[in-house]
């Protein structure tokens, strides 16, 4: 730029005028590569590439004239015009070319506008080139050729420009008038050039570098100050609203034509016909140009007319009301639908801030929204002419910056009935039909509710399981039930205070969230017992109920599926603690949940990795004293925690489906130690539980077993527990019978404790009849339980079954049960459970003989 501005200073510098050419042959040298260089940033149009090729051809021009030495000054003029046509020709493709083809749309009032610019160009510089040589006529056809198309072609190249100016976008209008700006200096300083150098005028001439060199650098501002067709984040304005040169440029250009004209009028003499006849046929143009504008406009205006109607008619009909808010958020306009919505007060609220007439809790969520734009839908309230709040789901479009709106649009559909319908709705969802109190997902809700405030207000839930149901149900039917299980309900609604929830989970559980401290609930529970306990009238009698309590305390932190753990935790608590009664949640309680939990994982790999074993406890025969059998009993060493009961561990087994891989495991085992004994007499007796008889695998493990190890079937003893035999099936049974026809022997276990009864006997074909623990435990003290097992004993012996005694423990009920003809006893006082070596030496070294010495032999 520095080089351009100097080349310009000595341009139009008097006493540098031989050096005035070279300086605008340099200009236009530095101006095409600036458009060259400039024109090929991203986003601008290929244009800026053509127009670098225009300033070439004068500097052409100029080098062609240097290097002719013309005669005269027409001579000296035709050949600086010859390559300079053909450069302005190039120009005017190119300015033609900045903007998009669309945009140059053919019509009639654009092909007048064009016309119009050619023909004031056309005025303006046969005044600037052709008035200055004098008579037309007296110039050769050559000459004529260049002289005209060099006031063509310039004034085609203002058309062009003054084109791109009406029609360019409006971002990029700056650029527009610059480049126009200029393209007329450029001209026009050719057009005096020419008249100075037909003239003899040489101040004209210097005035003519001047402004050839000031266009040259406005091209170059041209190009640096386009932004493209297509910037990012420049904001539009609205076309409706722009300033429209596109019908003003006519008339600028037929004013700029007239002007010139007139200055030469009264300057230089009358003009000729030439000039007249363009005046005249630029004002027709002009003329005709406002009619069609005006014709144009005329059906604008119609069309708009017919759109603001049709979309009026569309708004109006629409369900949906639209609410436009003004820059201080106030109501300017509202639909008609907004009135069948509210009634007559949506006209009201025209002029009012919006945020005063929603509803005050949906106020601050629509300042919001409205403040950041945020897009989506909001519900908010509105008081219709009836007084009540009508719900409106709203569509925010923050339009503000858009011109042709500037305001924010509110598009509103009524909710109200939708509203209602769900909460309807929501009520069947939170609510037990049953008994009319909250659901498990209302005491869902409220024990949330109450662990987010349980650092301000002590909450605690109890838990509350209703026993007696079943039976119930099976003598008075599935009718009763339910009015006891709504009556229940009643009644524990009456219990409680009014703050605090009651729910019914389903079945016979409820739940209880109440507020107050430890001893107020320990109270509530306590009344919530007795009146579940208290006799029931039904059309069916008397019914007759108890329940089971967790008590857990909603504390700071806890999450929802941990209080929910809690409570199952305490309500099994309860369980083991009996009916009526009620259990608070303790850390043991969570310890023990947490050590089953482990050892449930635990116990899956447990056989993989060698933990478990087998201990052998001898059942004696009384008559010979020596061992007649063995019990093999089933152990676990946990790596960390020990030995593990049986009593604990194999409830796990039966709760995650492991109980017939740890069965089978004992059943390889114990028949493998058996077939390896030195005596080959002893039997060996397999505890069989009732979830491992219900599988219906028992039969298949045994057949693998005794053909794995080579034992004799009749040496093999399953003991099948009372529980086993009331709860066994025909499948089950049909197991039993197979097993004995294989000749492997049956015993019935716990026989006299528990479920155990006399039926059980014939039940399944039983070889032996164990005495249970607690029979034995006072046979030596009690008369009544010695004589029960007398008759046990009797029994078996007419049914053909041996009895044994089990849990043996002293010397006097070793007598005792000898004394009444027992066969077999198996205990602590005989000899506690050892390992399989223990058992192999006692078979080798004493033939199996075990007897304590503080026992008589009578």
């Amino acid at each position: 730029m520095p080089v351009l501005l100097a080349c310009a200073a000595a341009a139009a510098h008097p006493a540098l005028s031989g050096w005035g050419d070279l300086a605008v042959v340099g200009t236009g040298l530095v101006a095409s590569a600036t458009l060259w260089v400039a024109g090929g940033r991203p986003g601008l149009p290929w244009g800026w590439r053509l127009f670098a090729l225009g300033p070439l051809f004068p500097v052409l021009g100029a080098g062609l004239a240097a290097a002719s030495a013309p005669q005269t000054p027409l001579e000296h003029v035709v050949l600086r015009w010859v390559p300079t046509v053909p450069g302005y020709l190039i120009a005017i493709v190119a300015i033609l070319a900045l903007v998009e083809p669309g945009r140059l749309r053919a019509g009639r009032r654009t092909a007048v506008e064009v016309a119009l610019f050619l023909t004031a160009g056309l005025v303006l510089f046969q005044l600037l080139v052709v008035r200055p040589v004098g008579d037309w006529g007296d110039l050769r056809p050559g000459e004529q050729l260049v002289l005209g198309a060099a006031v063509l072609v310039t004034a085609a190249t203002i058309a062009a420009a003054l084109t791109v100016l009406g029609v360019v976008e409006q971002h990029r209008r700056p650029m527009a008038l610059v480049l126009l700006a200029g393209t007329v200096l450029l001209t026009t300083g050719r057009g005096l050039g020419t008249s100075s150098i037909l003239s003899g005028a040489p101040a004209l001439l210097d005035v003519a570098r001047f402004l050839v060199v000031g266009g040259l650098l406005l091209l170059c501002a041209a190009v640096l100050s386009d932004p493209g067709r297509d910037p990012v984040g420049r904001p539009r304005r609205s076309a409706a609203r722009a300033f429209d040169l596109g019908q003003l440029l006519p008339y600028v250009a037929l004013l700029v034509a007239v002007v010139a004209a007139g200055v030469l009028r009264f300057s230089s003499g009358p003009l000729d016909a030439a000039a007249w006849a363009g005046i005249v046929v630029a004002v027709l143009l002009a003329t005709v140009h406002r009619w069609l504008t005006g014709c144009e406009q005329h059906r604008m205006a119609a069309a708009l007319r017919r759109n603001e109607a049709y979309f009026r008619s569309l708004v109006g009909a629409g369900h949906d009301a639209v609410v436009l808010l003004d820059g201080d958020l106030r109501v300017s306009w509202t639909s008609p639908s907004l009135e069948r919505i509210l009634g007559p007060v949506a006209g009201r609220l025209v002029g009012r801030p919006l945020l005063d007439e929603v509803n005050p809790e949906d106020a601050a969520g629509l300042a919001t929204a409205l403040a950041t734009g945020e897009p989506g839908l909001r519900l908010l309230r509105l008081r219709g002419a009836d007084g009540g709040w009508h719900y409106l789901e709203a569509a925010v479009s923050d339009l503000r910056d858009v011109a042709d709106v500037g305001a924010v649009v509110l598009q509103m559909r009524d909710m109200t009935e939708r509203h209602a319908r769900e909460q309807a709705l929501l009520g069947v969802a939170y609510t037990d039909p049953m008994t009319g109190l909250p659901n498990r997902a209302g005491m869902v809700e409220a024990v949330q509710a109450a662990l987010a405030d349980a650092g301000a207000e002590p909450a605690t839930l109890l838990m509350i399981e209703l026993e007696g149901l079943a039976a119930a149900r099976a003598t008075a039917g599935r009718e009763v039930v339910s009015t006891v299980v709504a009556e229940v309900g009643r009644r524990l609604r009456a219990t409680v205070r009014g703050d605090d929830l009651v729910a019914r989970l389903g079945g016979g559980a409820f739940a209880v969230v109440a507020a107050g401290d430890d001893a107020d609930v320990d109270r509530l529970a306590g009344r919530c017992l007795a009146v579940v306990e208290q006799p029931i009238a039904t059309a069916a009698g008397i019914v007759d109920l108890t329940a089971f309590v967790g008590v857990v305390t909603l504390e700071e932190g806890l999450g929802l599926e941990d209080v929910l753990t809690r409570a199952d935790l305490a309500v099994r608590a309860s369980h083991v603690a009996g009916p009526g009664t009620a259990q608070r949640y303790c850390p043991a309680l969570g310890e023990a949940a947490a050590r089953q939990e482990r050892l449930s994982a635990d116990l899956r790999g447990a056989r993989a990795r060698g933990e478990l074993f087998l201990l052998f406890q001898p059942v004696v025969s009384l008559g010979q004293q020596r061992i007649a059998g063995l019990e093999a009993l089933l152990r676990w060493c946990h790596p960390e925690l020990g030995d593990i009961p049986p009593a604990e561990f194999l409830p796990l087994a039966e709760r995650t489906g492991l109980i017939r891989e740890l069965q089978s495991w004992a059943l390889e085992q114990a028949t493998a130690a058996a077939a390896s004994a030195p005596e080959d007499t002893v039997r060996i007796g397999v505890e069989v539980p009732a979830a491992y008889l219900a599988t219906g695998a028992l039969v298949a493990d045994v057949e693998v077993a005794l053909r794995t190890s080579g034992l004799p079937a009749q040496r093999l003893v399953l003991e099948i527990g009372a529980d086993a035999v009331a709860a066994a099936d025909e499948r089950a049974a049909l197991d039993v019978s197979t097993l004995r026809l294989m000749g492997v022997r049956v015993a019935l276990t716990g026989f006299g404790g528990g479920s155990s009864a006399l039926a059980h006997l014939t039940r399944m074909p039983i070889d032996l009849v164990t005495l249970d623990r607690t029979f034995v435990s006072r046979v030596d003290r009690d008369p009544q339980i010695r004589a029960l097992c007398e008759s046990v004993v009797g029994i078996g012996r007419e049914l053909g079954m041996e009895v044994i005694a089990e849990g043996v423990e002293t010397a006097a009920q070793l007598a005792a049960v000898r004394g009444f003809g027992c066969a077999y006893a198996q205990g602590f006082v005989l000899a506690r459970p050892m390992a399989w070596a223990q058992v192999s030496a006692l078979l080798s070294e004493d033939a199996g003989v075990l007897w304590p010495g503080l026992v008589g032999t009578r």
